[in-house]
């Protein structure tokens, strides 16, 4: 039996991860469950995850978890019946050194929302302290996407993380429900276009009322994983 053209164009480790939703019988999994039962270091799982979703085999599905998708189901049944065929010998892949780093990413909002109305989300990295420092500039993006709020589409914020602290500046408006979440998922790009590691993220739920009220502030914070490459 012949591997169908379409898996054929993927890469190996892609194909690793569709064999681990097949033989768990995992409809969904969460990227630390497939970064440890595939094997993968955090950097190639970012390129691997994203071909995945962009060719439409795998879907997020909440904060860092994805779903197969149909075709995704479809590509887990040809290659578990290819598996069955002829059985293949899993190549053990050599990764480049690599060292991780936690950087904490802070997330500054209005303590609650005013239904209706645009309020300002800052969103960025403290200093680092002396164990956190990077030998050069990290390219990372920062995307917010929001639940009950506009806009519907995610916004970006990109930085050259040197080893100081940064921050951006997004607008979100509430809509007409009682909360609004705010997810954060941060991104490590590399040099090829397909380099993309995800370093982590946290979401956070506030209160939307009709009218306004006092302007305080409330910041959240998470570790996220950067990654220094060794040549």
């Amino acid at each position: 039996m012949e591997l169908p053209f379409h898996l054929k164009a993927l890469p190996p480790e892609a194909l690793d991860v569709l064999r681990f939703f097949g033989i768990n019988d995992l409809p969904i999994a969460h990227a630390d469950e497939i970064t440890e039962g595939v094997g993968l270091s955090e950097r190639l799982f970012g390129k691997v995850i994203r071909r995945l979703v962009t060719k439409g085999y795998l879907q997020m599905d909440g904060d860092m978890a994805y779903r197969l998708s149909d075709q995704g189901q479809d590509a887990v049944d040809e290659l578990a019946a290819y598996d069955e065929a002829a059985p293949s010998m899993k190549v053990e892949r050599n990764q480049p050194a690599a060292e991780q780093i936690q950087r904490r990413l802070v997330v500054v909002t209005p303590q609650t929302l005013v239904a209706g109305q645009p309020a300002e989300v800052h969103v960025g990295f403290n200093t680092p302290t002396s164990n956190q420092l990077l030998d050069d500039a990290a390219d990372v993006v920062i995307r917010l996407s929001l639940i009950n709020g506009e806009p519907a589409r995610p916004q970006e914020a990109h930085f050259q993380l040197k080893n100081h602290a940064a921050h951006d500046t997004f607008t979100v408006t509430p809509g007409l429900y009682k909360c609004l979440r705010i997810r954060v998922h941060v991104f490590q790009l590399g040099p090829n276009p397909d380099d993309i590691n995800v370093a982590g993220g946290l979401y956070v739920d506030l209160d939307v009322v009709p009218t306004a009220t006092a302007a305080n502030t409330t910041a959240y914070g998470a570790d996220v994983l950067l990654t220094k490459i060794s040549d």
